[in-house]
């Protein structure tokens, strides 16, 4: 299981490229290879299936992968698009702790949840629902778009990494809140005990006691 995992490999790998023993063009292949290995498991699992179905869901995976690495590896301009996406993933998790648990929540269950509605919406045969899941591809392709034009073109990267600098300014202002109110209050009552100055508590005793002096009078 530990060897035929991709995730517990990166995982493993992962720490050694930010410590800089493996640089991330290393990392890259190995990535890649564990990718392919983690396959494995499925064409395993699916070779004593009583149904075809299995194999063909396993033997996706795997030519999945293959097509990823025929794709990107081989010619070293092509290896430049994953790299560059890491490094960018890596500076918006450096620049906002929140950014990977949105990364994940969005990229391994909106979005293949998304497209697996809209494959369901296809598979029916009815008219209706084909028509409703070209709709909303139509809908997909305008949006995506839409977004390419703002981040190239409307400074829409600028915009999103200063809202993650704001997000990680309030998230660091909130931790460390409570260690900075008990910090202020020690050097206010420090400062209030060397100038001699009359705190709000006995401000308000001095003023009860002259109270009660009046009623008294």
């Amino acid at each position: 299981m530990l060897a035929q995992s991709s995730s517990i490999t990166s995982s493993s790998l992962t720490p050694h490229v930010g410590n800089g023993a493996l640089r991330l063009e290393q990392m890259l292949p190995l990535t890649l290879g564990a990718n392919i290995g983690t396959t494995l498991t499925g064409i395993t699992a699916a070779m004593v299936a009583d149904t075809i179905d299995a194999l063909q869901v396993a033997l996706a995976h795997l030519f999945f992968n293959i097509s990823g690495i025929i794709l990107f590896y081989p010619v070293p301009y092509m290896r430049q698009f994953p790299l560059r996406a890491a490094r960018a993933l890596g500076r918006a998790t450096r620049t906002w702790r929140g950014f990977p648990i949105v990364y994940i929540i969005v990229m391994f269950i909106l979005v293949p949840m998304l497209f697996l509605g809209i494959s369901t919406l296809f598979d029916e045969g009815t008219l209706g629902f084909t028509v409703l899941g070209s709709f909303i591809v139509i809908i997909m392709t305008i949006v995506l778009a839409y977004m390419t034009y703002w981040c190239l073109y409307l400074e829409g990267r600028e915009k999103c990494t200063e809202c993650m600098t704001q997000r990680e300014r309030k998230r660091v202002a909130m931790k460390d809140l409570p260690e900075d109110m008990e910090f202020l209050k020690a050097r206010i009552a420090a400062l209030t005990e060397h100038t001699g100055l009359v705190t709000d508590e006995e401000e308000e005793c001095e003023k009860g006691s002259e109270d009660e002096e009046e009623v008294d009078a």
